[in-house]
């Protein structure tokens, strides 16, 4: 794939992990980035994510020439991540009353 093709999948699937994570707290969860968990107390979460995810995405496409090479195990690493909030979030809708 072409890094821009990756740069759009990485973009993608941080999207996706934020959307996740927003879910995940509805449902009781909590943040397991500790930084971004003590944000999360002082601002609201969904500005919390916006903007880590936005300097993410703009750093990465700012910097795409040198980033291009671990772009790849960059997107993977947030498949994980998602795969994970998946997880939990499948855990707590069964801890969670209707």
């Amino acid at each position: 794939m072409t890094p821009e093709r990756w740069l759009a999948a990485f973009v993608l699937v941080n999207v996706l992990d934020a959307a996740l994570t927003l879910y995940a707290l509805k449902l009781g969860g909590s943040e397991g980035n500790p930084l971004l968990r003590a944000m999360m107390r002082r601002v609201h979460p969904a500005l919390v994510l916006a903007a880590t995810k936005g300097a993410y995405i703009v750093a990465v496409g700012v910097m795409l020439a040198q980033i291009a090479p671990w772009l790849p195990w960059m997107t993977a690493f947030f498949v994980a991540v998602c795969a994970w909030n998946v997880v939990q979030i499948m855990r707590l809708r069964k801890t969670t009353p209707a």
